[in-house]
């Protein structure tokens, strides 16, 4: 019998609207993916912001795609996976949603954890993050309140607007702060004005100019000691190569690179260039947060916090217990479907 694919779509909503350079959403459109074989079942998740230029509906249709030759067994499905010419720029969220319900199940099969497939080792000790974005004066006491302890806070910023909401996190909460502009900053004295606010606990910034700003980012890397991570600049593995004189670190997302085994990848090359790994999310559930803390061992920060920012996660997995990462003791990825989803099956 071959394996069985089906989908269902899903809305993850956020406690908060959640703000960043980008816009303001109140959550985050979702396909789930399922994959079964005799009695088992692997999930996986595409998660995609509307920013991105890959949309829920193009999911669906790749997935409708699949043909029935490419779901015989796992081995095929595998195959397809890898296949050179399959998978298209745009369709990087569908093909890391189809690997993580793939090496779930298989790893269920084999009865090992991701981590152990992937041969990953407890190699560094990953500082944890959670996120704030873009919040009210008024509201940042109580957004931080729902938030769970963490070794940094990442602050979303959004140019020199943002520094009366920065002095008030500073305020509120004395964790080490990580800036993340997403594009949203025009100059280097916009960053520098930034930096200065956060002075001494500043861990780094991300992604501070436009994508295609590369001169400016250059400079900008070149005349600090602090970190640089790249975020939009950097999808896949060609990006990284270029991009190392740019950025001194990379934030490394699934829905980005298409998958955990080239997410791995990344990882080792960027250890191998020199630069700082960051593990990051599309504000996934805990199905793809904890899918990619599975890579823990390679990184040096962990900013997988969409479970504590949605208020309807469909899954349970990953935790942060007082600050430090606790995995699951269970095989494939390790999260468990507590929600009802209406998957409908993929006939091909």
């Amino acid at each position: 019998m071959p394996l069985r694919l089906s989908y269902a779509p899903y809305r993850l909503l956020f406690k908060h609207p959640f703000e960043t350079s980008h816009g303001v959403r109140d959550g985050t459109d979702s396909i789930f993916i399922r994959l079964d074989e005799h009695g088992l079942v692997g999930y996986g998740e595409v998660t995609l912001p509307p920013y991105l230029e890959e949309k829920p509906r193009a999911v669906i249709d790749r997935l409708l795609r699949i043909e029935r030759s490419h779901l015989v067994d796992p081995e095929t499905c595998l195959a397809h996976l890898n296949e050179e010419n399959a998978w298209g720029k745009h369709e990087q969220g569908c093909r890391a949603g189809l690997y993580s319900a793939w090496i779930d199940l298989v790893c269920r099969i084999q009865q090992v954890s991701v981590a152990q497939m992937l041969s990953i080792e407890n190699m560094k000790h990953a500082l944890t993050m959670v996120t704030i974005g873009i919040t009210p004066v008024a509201e940042v006491k109580s957004v931080l309140q729902d938030l769970p302890k963490s070794d940094v806070l990442k602050v979303k910023m959004n140019g020199p607007g943002s520094i009366p909401m920065l002095k008030a996190v500073l305020q509120a909460d004395p964790r080490p702060v990580f800036l993340d502009a997403n594009q949203g900053l025009s100059s280097s004295n916009e960053a520098e004005q930034l930096l200065r606010e956060a002075d001494k606990r500043l861990v780094a910034i991300e992604q501070p100019f436009n994508l295609n700003n590369n001169e400016l980012q250059r400079k900008f890397q070149e005349g600090m000691n602090t970190v640089v991570y790249g975020d939009e600049s950097i999808r896949g593995l060609s990006d990284l190569e270029l991009a190392k004189g740019w950025f001194k670190g990379v934030n490394i997302k699934l829905m980005k690179c298409g998958g955990l085994d080239r997410a791995k990848a990344m990882a080792e090359k960027a250890d191998a260039l020199g630069m700082n790994v960051m593990l990051g999310s599309m504000s996934e559930s805990s199905l793809g947060c904890t899918a990619m803390a599975h890579l823990a061992g390679w990184s040096d920060l962990i900013d997988l916090d969409g479970p504590w920012l949605i208020k309807n996660d469909p899954f349970e997995g990953m935790d942060l217990r007082n600050g430090e990462l606790a995995m699951p003791n269970r095989p494939g990825i390790g999260a468990i479907k507590k929600a009802e989803l209406d998957f409908i099956p993929i006939c091909t």
